[in-house]
């Protein structure tokens, strides 16, 4: 009977879609979490970019990897948001689930443009696909 209690819970949790955060709502990220300080400061010939985890039970066991142009930027968890300052131009921002959490890397294109913020949102859909998306929220 445990089991049969346990394996309804799986589904239940494995059907529910994460829930996009606004920028007000998202937390930033501690420190500790970000792998490459050197985009986190706006200098000269860059422009700000977003990247947000979605909040929700869906993947809440595990960190998120996020990376710019293949290299490793930070670690979101759910609801947290990394505010970057990539250069201006053509960038790949990539995110990878860490741990035992199901999903492949997912990637999108962007440009940067200084003085106009990109905002983009990790989450799963209600099929369980990851991804990162951008976003109006």
């Amino acid at each position: 009977m445990k089991k049969i209690a346990l394996a309804l819970v799986i589904v239940g949790i494995s059907g529910c879609a994460t829930k996009p955060v606004t920028n007000e709502q998202a937390q930033n990220i501690p420190a500790k979490q970000i792998l490459d300080s050197s985009f986190f400061s706006k200098k000269e010939g860059t422009g700000e970019v977003i990247i947000k985890r979605d909040s929700g039970v869906m993947g809440s066991a595990c960190m998120t990897r996020v990376y710019l142009d293949g290299k490793e930027i930070a670690d979101l968890d759910t609801a947290q948001k990394a505010v970057i300052y990539p250069k201006v131009g053509n960038h790949i921002f990539s995110a990878w689930p860490k741990g035992m959490c199901g999903g492949g890397m997912s990637e999108q294109s962007g440009t940067v443009i200084d003085g106009k913020t990109l905002m983009y949102r990790i989450g799963y859909g209600t099929n369980g696909d990851f991804g990162i998306y951008p976003t109006a929220f």
